[in-house]
C-alpha cells in the first residue's frame, strides 16, 4: 500500500553529485497520544455514515496534514468504507421482497423511478407529486414480488412469510436511492483494535515501500547460500514480470552477490505499476532468505526529480531484516509450490469444500513493531480476511515463526508448514496445519480449523431462497450440489429453480 503523493512526508539533501532521499520516520513517542486518539476516534465511528465522519479534525489535530493523510492511510488497513446492502438497510424480508422483483442494487431502484417518470409524469416529477409516486412504485415492487414468488413455489406449497412482509415505505425507498453514494458508506472495522505503536510501524514501513515503488534500479548485496539466492532471484523474476541483472560471481562457494532489480515505465509515465512488482519481489527474496539482505541503495524518481535512497540499518530494521555475516541455511523461492495450492483450492472450492474461504495472491504484508510477515494468500470470505504462509524448509518456517512472535500475537493468520519441523513451533501464535509432501495435502485440516474457529453464521427463520442468497453475497459463488442441498431438490430441478430466479 503505497502513499499517495499528497501523503508521502520525505526530506531530500545534496551530498555530492546526488540528491538523496529520506522518507519520514517517526522514530520518538511524540505522536503516540494524536494516534490513539484517531484510533480512539474510528472505534467510536463504526457503524456510521460517511458524511458524519470529520476527517478534517484528524489532519488539524496531527499539526502535519501530509503526516496525518498518511497515517490515516494507516489506519484503513483496520477501518474500511463499505457500502451497506439491502438486508442492512430494510432488513432480510423486504430485501428478499426487493429482490423477487428484480431490484438488487440503488441503481434498479432508480431505472424503475426513472421509468415511472417518464411513463406516468411525462418524464419529470415535480415535488407535489413525489410521495404519490414513491407510493405507486412501492405498491408495484410488492405486486411483482408476490407474482414471481406465486411462479417459483410448487402449487401445493403455501406462499413463505416474506412474500407477506410490508413494502418499502416512503423513506426507505428514498435511503434506497442513493445507497451506493460514496457519503452512504459505513464504516467497519477489520481485525483488532490497533495500538499506537503497530500505526507507527506501519507508517515507518509504507514511507518506505512508497519509495521503492517509484524506482528504477533496486540494487542489493545479499549474503548467504549463493546458489539458492540465484534460483529464487530468476523465479521472482519469471513470476513478477522483472528485468534483473546478477553481480559477477567467482564461484558458488563466495557468500556474497549483487543483485539489480529493475523497474519500468508504463504507458502514462509512471514507475508506480512496475514498482509495486520490484517490491513484491523484495519483500518474496527476504522471506525466502532471512537475514540475508546486507545493504542496498534504490533510484528513485519522483516527480521531476531523480533521487538516491539508501537501504542502511535503519531501513533495514523497519523491514523487518537483520543483516548478519553468516545467516541460516534457506531454501530457495519455488513457484509452482504456491501455484499447486492455489490449483488444489481451486478445485475444493468449485466443488464448495471449502467452507466458502476464497484465495486471494500477494495479499498485503503483515505488519508490526517486531517484524513484517509476507503471507503467501489471503482467505477471504464476506467480511473475514486471514492471512495465510506457506512453508517449505526448516529456515524459512523458523524465520516465519521468529516474525509471527515479532507481531506480538495479533496476526489474524494461518500458516502450512512441515510436518517434519512442525513439532519444534510450539511458539507459534498462530494456527498451524502440516503436510508430508505438498502444502495441498493440509487444506482438509485447514478447512476443519477454519470452521472451528470462524463459523458461519446461520439463521433458521430465513426460508432457503433467502439462505441462497447470502450465501451468494458472502462466498461469490455456490455450486450446484450446495443449491440443491439448500432447496431441497435435486441438481436439475435446482439448476431449473435458479434460472427462472434469476430471470424473475
Amino acid at each position: 500500500m503505497a502513499f499517495k503523493s499528497t501523503e508521502f512526508k520525505k526530506t531530500t539533501r545534496k551530498s555530492g553529485d546526488d540528491r538523496m532521499l529520506y522518507p519520514y520516520q517517526i522514530r520518538d513517542d511524540r505522536y503516540t497520544a494524536a494516534i490513539g486518539y484517531a484510533v480512539a476516534y474510528y472505534e467510536r465511528m463504526v457503524g456510521k455514515r460517511r458524511s458524519a465522519f470529520e476527517a478534517d479534525t484528524l489532519l488539524e489535530f496531527f499539526g502535519d496534514a501530509k503526516l496525518a493523510r498518511g497515517l490515516v492511510a494507516c489506519l484503513a488497513r483496520t477501518y474500511a468504507w463499505r457500502q451497506q446492502t439491502f438486508a442492512e438497510l430494510f432488513g432480510v424480508a423486504t430485501a428478499d421482497q426487493l429482490l423477487r422483483a428484480g431490484i438488487r442494487t440503488p441503481a434498479d431502484m432508480r431505472s424503475r423511478l426513472y421509468g415511472l417518470a417518464n411513463g406516468r409524469y411525462d418524464g419529470f416529477i415535480l415535488p407535489h407529486q413525489r410521495a404519490e409516486a414513491v407510493a405507486c412504485l412501492c405498491s408495484r415492487l410488492a405486486c411483482t414480488a408476490e407474482d414471481a414468488e406465486h411462479a417459483l413455489q410448487p402449487s401445493e406449497n403455501p406462499v413463505p412469510a416474506a412474500v407477506n412482509a410490508p413494502m418499502l415505505t416512503h423513506e426507505q425507498f428514498e435511503q434506497g436511492l442513493i445507497l451506493d453514494s460514496e457519503d452512504q458508506q459505513v464504516l467497519v472495522k477489520i481485525g483488532l483494535t490497533p495500538q499506537a505503536d503497530e500505526v507507527v510501524a506501519r507508517y515507518n514501513y509504507h514511507a518506505i515501500e512508497t519509495a521503492l515503488c517509484h524506482t528504477d534500479q533496486l540494487r542489493l548485496r545479499l549474503r548467504g547460500p549463493i546458489w539458492n539466492i540465484v534460483r529464487s532471484v530468476h523465479n521472482l523474476a519469471r513470476r513478477y514480470k522483472l528485468r534483473y541483472k546478477i553481480g559477477s560471481v567467482r564461484s558458488l562457494f563466495d557468500d556474497s552477490v549483487e543483485l539489480v532489480l529493475f523497474g519500468q515505465k508504463d504507458a502514462m509515465g509512471s514507475w508506480l505499476r512496475a514498482g509495486r512488482r520490484v517490491v513484491r519481489a523484495l519483500l518474496r527474496l527476504l522471506a525466502a532468505h532471512p537475514d540475508s539482505l546486507a545493504s542496498g541503495e534504490a533510484l528513485v524518481h519522483l516527480g521531476s526529480q531523480t533521487l538516491l535512497f539508501r537501504l542502511d540499518e535503519r531501513v533495514l530494521d523497519v523491514l523487518g531484516v537483520a543483516a548478519r555475516h553468516s545467516p541460516d541455511e534457506s531454501e530457495p523461492w519455488e513457484e509452482d509450490v504456491a501455484e499447486l495450492f492455489k490449483k488444489a483450492w481451486g478445485r475444493a472450492y468449485v466443488r464448495g469444500r471449502t467452507a466458502g474461504w476464497r484465495l486471494r495472491r500477494d495479499p498485503e504484508p503483515l505488519i508490526g513493531t517486531g517484524g513484517v510477515v509476507v503471507p503467501d494468500f489471503a482467505l477471504i470470505r464476506g467480511n473475514e480476511r486471514l492471512a495465510l504462509c506457506l512453508t517449505t524448509g526448516k529456515a524459512t518456517t523458523e524465520a516465519l515463526v521468529r516474525d509471527l512472535v515479532g507481531l506480538g500475537g495479533r496476526a489474524s493468520a494461518l500458516a502450512i508448514v512441515p510436518g517434519e519441523v512442525a513439532e519444534r513451533l510450539r511458539a507459534c501464535p498462530v494456527p498451524l496445519a502440516v503436510y508430508d509432501a505438498q502444502p495441498a495435502e493440509a487444506i482438509p485440516a485447514l478447512i476443519s480449523m477454519l470452521e472451528r474457529r470462524h463459523p458461519r453464521e446461520r439463521s433458521a427463520e430465513l426460508t432457503p431462497w433467502q439462505r441462497l442468497e447470502r450465501q451468494v453475497a458472502e462466498e461469490g459463488f455456490v455450486g450446484v450440489e450446495a443449491v440443491a442441498g439448500l432447496l431441497g431438490c435435486g441438481a436439475s430441478e435446482a439448476l431449473e429453480s435458479v434460472r427462472r430466479w434469476g430471470g424473475a
